[in-house]
């Protein structure tokens, strides 16, 4: 069951990503530049020592803010989705270390790839979802995507896909410092964010 799994989110995932478009900052070169990279080129952007891609997010009120935003403080992300049921349940550890070092130089923030705005906003809203919540999509071509994207294997073979949820940790200048398998119900989750700070 844990080996389908992947797989199955992954097909979900491709069912899901019809041609909707979405707006982003980048021209239409670049998104078509982005768009025709490898499964192995969107790893290599999104791996450790890389300086990390600007994008656009939104906040539950609808304003729009950029992923620079947060220079100056490490960073740590939890990416997520309303239907990702692990998710859920990572959920209240995540927001639980975040107030633990809400005194240190350290922003937590949540970031949805849910499909549509409204109901991320109707859900965080309804589940009275404490911390800093922002919605990205799951339709954006900028690299700052491909910090969403896991090498794991189905079946005997190795597959890159959408692994939720994916936690990151950003350094203060932008440099990706861990794009691992982490959890927060994990102890080396805080362990690892402890070195940085």
């Amino acid at each position: 069951m844990k080996t389908i799994l992947p797989f199955l989110l992954v097909v979900v995932l491709g069912c899901f990503s019809c041609n909707k478009a979405i707006e982003t900052k980048n021209t239409k070169t670049e998104q078509s530049e982005i768009a025709s990279i490898s499964d192995e080129q969107k790893l290599a952007m999104a791996a450790e020592g890389k300086q990390v891609g600007i994008a656009t997010i939104t906040t539950i009120d609808s304003t729009f803010i950029g992923t620079d935003t947060f220079r100056g403080k490490l960073l740590v992300i939890d990416f997520w989705a309303t239907w990702c049921s692990p998710c859920i349940k990572e959920a209240p550890m995540f927001k639980q270390i975040a107030k633990k070092y809400k005194d240190e130089n350290v922003t937590f923030i949540s970031i949805s790839i849910d499909s549509d705005f409204s109901n991320w906003k109707e859900y965080v809203t309804e589940n009275n979802w404490e911390g800093n919540n922002y919605w990205y999509g799951r339709f954006n071509k900028d690299s700052f995507a491909y910090l969403i994207y896991s090498k794991f294997n189905v079946k005997d073979e190795e597959v890159v896909g959408i692994s939720l949820p994916k936690y990151v940790i950003i350094s203060p200048e932008g440099k990706i410092l861990s794009n691992a398998d982490l959890r927060p119900s994990k102890p080396g989750f805080e362990t690892e964010i402890k070195k940085y700070l």
